[in-house]
């Protein structure tokens, strides 16, 4: 199944922001119920470590993105040698100061748009994108491998979504799990309740959403050929893989890079 890089309604910076929230309110809800990225933390903790961060810089974070189960998963964090900056491109100020309420120590945000395309200098630490990758283009995507290998900074990518017939069974679904969950998602709001079960956008856009996210998402044999454009790559340490769900033949595909002189 070849890549096919399709339109989402996420990107799209017409879409009102009750329903961009709700969509993030549920991946949030989610990947927090399945703990989706629990079984590549080991390798993104490794990753940290070797790259000798004191921070995190994650970015297109959205509602948070897993970062209150990751917090317990990652030695580096939980220890308080790493702290964690949440950026996107369409922040969420109220939901990024509910997560670093839980933890200020651990975590801050920034409240102005940050994109993945463009890191300001100052946001130096160990670069993630959870779920996210997949909305960029080829071009896209080898200009923030390379920006972090131009900046010596290092970057863990993370997709929970795969081109994999089962993985798309699974899209069909979701509206029913939106209608089902929505009234327990952070942040409770009546506009995303009617955007919900009044008039159903959120439930058809997280479904559509969903499956075009599958169709857009690299594999690790795409991934690290992304690597292999960006001029100076060779001076980074690379891994790539799927880590298993259970005995699903379907996981998290990952992306790690740090500086190999910092290995």
């Amino acid at each position: 199944m070849r890549r096919i890089h399709s339109f989402e309604f996420e990107d799209q910076a017409w879409l009102p922001r009750s329903i961009h929230s709700g969509v993030t309110a549920f991946l949030q809800f989610a990947v927090s119920k399945i703990d989706l990225y629990r079984s590549v933390a080991p390798l993104l903790d490794q990753a940290i470590r070797r790259s000798r961060a004191t921070r995190v810089v994650d970015l297109c974070a959205g509602s948070g993105g897993p970062w209150l189960e990751m917090r317990d998963h990652l030695e580096t964090v939980r220890e308080r040698r790493v702290a964690v900056c949440l950026t996107d491109f369409f922040p969420d100020p109220q939901t990024f100061q509910r997560l670093q309420d839980t933890a200020p120590a651990t975590f801050s945000y920034v409240g102005e748009p940050v994109s993945a395309l463009d890191v300001p200098e100052r946001l130096s630490g160990f670069r993630t994108l959870f779920s996210s990758f997949h909305h960029f283009r080829e071009d896209q995507a080898v200009r923030i491998i390379a920006s972090a290998v131009e900046r010596r900074q290092g970057l863990g990518v993370m997709e929970s979504t795969q081109r994999h017939p089962l993985m798309i069974a699974y899209m069909l679904l979701t509206p029913f799990m939106v209608l089902l969950t929505a009234p327990f998602h952070r942040a409770f709001s009546w506009k995303r309740m009617f955007w919900t079960y009044v008039v159903p956008a959120i439930p058809l856009i997280v479904m559509f959403d969903g499956i075009v996210s599958c169709l857009r998402t690299y594999t690790p044999e795409e991934l690290m050929a992304l690597v292999r454009q960006v001029p100076g790559a060779s001076t980074f340490h690379w891994e790539s893989g799927v880590r298993r769900l259970g005995v699903l033949p379907v996981g998290t595909t990952y992306l790690l890079g740090w500086p190999k002189e910092t290995a």
